[in-house]
């Protein structure tokens, strides 16, 4: 493959690794650096979103490490994976932050390797989005699971301002 086959795709994992992990200031990694448990598990009052999910810095963990990999079982996989299945999991792990972190490292090098296997005239390809209600081109897909780090890497530093707050109000 030449240098030129990758110029855009060698960007996206520029910024892939920038969101997950090398980043000091805004990466998903950096934001659960000195998580506790207790911390991890604490649901903000008045949380209001998906019905599943109860706002807590764990869900948000597990959320994102599950859905690179459910994104992917239906971008470029054979769409077998369910949310069941990750749940299952999860569980199985322990369904504690440091299970939930030791799946998002393994979508994060999941989603590596995909990229590594992909060329520039790649990302034109188009696929069905996992509801089936939409196409979306693989740039499109890598778009969007780069942002998807992003939002819930602030999503979990406001959950973490949020919990030090109540800390400090309640001494």
């Amino acid at each position: 493959m030449s240098q030129t086959e990758r110029t855009r795709l060698e960007l996206y994992q520029r910024q892939l690794n920038a969101v997950y992990k090398d980043s000091p200031w805004h990466s998903f990694q950096h934001v659960l650096q000195g998580v506790k448990p207790e911390e991890a598990a604490w649901k903000p009052p008045y949380y209001k979103g998906f019905p599943w999910m109860s706002g807590s810095i764990l869900d948000i963990a597990f959320h994102v490490a599950g859905d690179v990999s459910f994104q992917l079982s239906y971008a470029l996989g054979d769409r077998s994976l369910t949310w069941e299945k990750l749940t299952e999991d999860f569980k199985a792990r322990g369904g504690d932050l440091k299970s939930a972190l030791v799946m998002a490292e393994e979508s994060f090098l999941e989603l590596q390797k995909v990229l590594d296997g992909l060329t520039d005239k790649d990302l034109a390809r188009r696929h069905k989005t996992p509801d089936g209600k939409k196409e979306q081109t693989l740039e499109e897909f890598i778009q969007m699971l780069l942002e998807h780090y992003i939002y819930h890497a602030g999503q979990i530093m406001y959950v973490r301002c949020l919990w030090d707050g109540q800390r400090k109000s309640e001494k």
